[in-house]
């Protein structure tokens, strides 16, 4: 009776379990799958809708793009230039207005204005060095907003010779390759 068993029942037995085990593979790489087109689609922004944020938006979401290099090159030479003083190429770079929002201060300025803020700002400091961490160039999907994000440590001297260290980060709008706003904010580092 044991071998009739062994000879009958037993491969059948092996056999089922090679297809149970074959069915769990692809059950569970089917799910697998899935769970990652769920997770991929909620992650890519095309069903934000689905995701509850905590906060409404101002105006609808603009789903925003990596943008161009070139309006990063606009955005650093700008930056350089007021470093280096070479305020004929800054002016290059700015708009015929330029909206400004610092810490303090806020106003839209002709390109002339523009000009004199900067140059008054760059005459409080002797020596300015910069370290750039990061950057990012996104665009609107309606094509309507650019803007460069920069990251960066600068470290300074002022007139009366004293050094200071901050980090960054500069957001600058641009129309048609001229930045037409520049919002920056500063964090100082804490004195030890």
């Amino acid at each position: 009776m044991q071998s009739f068993y062994t000879t009958i029942f037993k491969p059948k037995t092996i056999f089922m379990k090679k297809i149970l085990f074959v069915i769990c593979v692809v059950a569970f790489a089917a799910c697998n799958n899935e769970t990652k087109t769920t997770e991929q689609t909620k992650t890519d922004g095309t069903t934000a809708a689905e995701v509850k944020l905590p906060f409404e938006l101002n105006s609808p979401y603009a789903n925003w793009s990596i943008g161009s290099n070139e309006n990063v090159a606009v955005s650093m030479n700008a930056l350089k230039a007021f470093i280096d003083k070479d305020f004929d190429a800054l002016a290059s770079t700015i708009g015929d207005t330029l909206r400004i929002d610092f810490d303090n201060y806020q106003a839209t300025l002709s390109r002339d204005s523009a000009m004199s803020f900067f140059r008054n700002a760059r005459a409080g400091y002797g020596d300015i060095k910069l370290s750039m961490d990061d950057y990012v160039s996104v665009i609107s999907a309606d094509k309507k907003s650019e803007w460069v994000t920069l990251w960066y440590k600068q470290i300074s001297t002022d007139a009366k010779g004293v050094v200071d260290s901050m980090n960054y980060v500069n957001d600058i709008r641009l129309v048609n390759g001229k930045m037409v706003q520049l919002n920056e904010k500063g964090s100082r580092f804490m004195k030890k």
